[in-house]
């Protein structure tokens, strides 16, 4: 039996003992969502529960790898904690298995108002643009719930499967550095190997890119570093636009939890999530200004004004190099995608506003 059969026959089995209606539009998912290479198979579907047909959302693993069964543990019990305890708002996981030797693993869990809302998922650019400053302050406001979390409310089980990050200031340095110095094949060098803060400053009004990373890194120290931020954090990981489900109202709602983990320094928990947001939202200039002011304001409510701005500051200067980095090593035919190149040009302009 082929891998694609034996992957199928994974949902089949799932789909048939949780109940779920399947028709021909539920088979023509199956055809596509197996065969686009992705981790997991998901999608919405009606299935019988308790004598009522439900619309629900189910997502199974392709296999049965660790690499694959421990975030998706991770993404169950961090949903089901965060639902128990009413931190932030989120979907209730219904049913749900993650231990293969109780049959295929599944999550099944309640579906959004797709019809009701103008933005919801955000499944591509055209959506991401329609973020605004409502957005953006409901985005802040549950990271900052999500990151206030405390470690010793969770189940001595839940905190053994978080993802550990290095948390300390003198990682995030070297972090910054290594992106700095990574090898890259860019479009305009014609693929030649060249380092890439030699790129930026071929292409950026920044003379001296590493020394003055370096007089960024050193300045601001004073403010992450300090003993009131040496605490373990949660980080969702993950935080980009495709992770967010926006209402009607505005609200926000975070999704998929695989990667959350802990970092031994609350404010480089932030800049990791709060970096990782703005440098994916690459296509909406009005949404990444609103989340620096917002993030400003939440921090300026606290009497850490300046903490907040060293936090924006140093998230542009980590999250935006490193997405601009990655997008130089793609394949030369993807880089002349207009698209990829589009991307890149605005993740990279924003670079500037961290040396300023």
């Amino acid at each position: 039996m082929d891998q694609l059969t034996k992957y199928q026959n994974r949902v089949f089995k799932v789909l048939n003992e949780q109940e779920f209606i399947i028709e021909n539009r539920e088979r023509k998912i199956i055809q596509k969502g197996t065969t686009n290479g992705r981790r997991y198979f998901f999608m919405v579907a009606k299935r019988l529960e308790k004598g009522k047909i439900i619309e629900r959302f189910v997502k199974i693993p392709k296999n049965n790898t660790k690499k694959i069964l421990l975030p998706f543990q991770r993404q169950i019990e961090i949903a089901n904690y965060l639902k128990a305890n009413k931190v932030i708002r989120t979907r209730e996981v219904v049913v749900a298995n993650y231990d293969p030797k109780k049959g295929v693993p599944f999550a099944i869990m309640e579906t959004f108002p797709i019809d009701h809302s103008k933005i919801g998922f955000i499944e591509g650019n055209k959506e991401a643009q329609l973020l605004g400053s409502r957005e953006a302050k409901q985005v802040v406001d549950q990271l900052f719930k999500f990151h206030s979390i405390s470690i010793e409310s969770l189940s001595p089980s839940l905190r053994k499967i978080l993802k550990v990050y290095p948390g300390d200031y003198k990682g995030f340095r070297r972090q910054v550095f290594r992106y700095l110095n990574r090898k890259v094949r860019t479009l305009d060098g014609k693929g030649e190997v060249e380092i890439f803060h030699k790129v930026l400053e071929r292409r950026l009004p920044i003379i001296d890119v590493k020394n003055k990373a370096k007089e960024i890194l050193t300045h601001l120290e004073p403010l992450i570093d300090t003993k009131s931020n040496h605490a373990t954090s949660i980080v969702h990981g993950d935080v980009s636009p495709n992770n967010l489900y926006v209402f009607d109202s505005g609200e926000v709602e975070l999704l998929d939890f695989e990667w959350v983990g802990i970092f031994q320094n609350k404010a480089i928990a932030m800049i990791r999530d709060f970096g990782n947001l703005r440098a994916r939202s690459w296509n909406n200039k009005k949404f990444r200004n609103a989340l620096d002011e917002e993030l400003v304001k939440k921090y300026r409510s606290q009497g850490q004004e300046n903490l907040g701005r060293a936090i924006v500051q140093l998230s542009i200067l980590r999250s935006h190099i490193h997405l601009s980095g990655a997008f130089e090593n793609y394949e030369l035919v993807k880089q002349e995608i207009p698209l990829q190149i589009r991307r890149k040009k605005l993740t990279e302009q924003d670079i500037v506003e961290a040396f300023q």
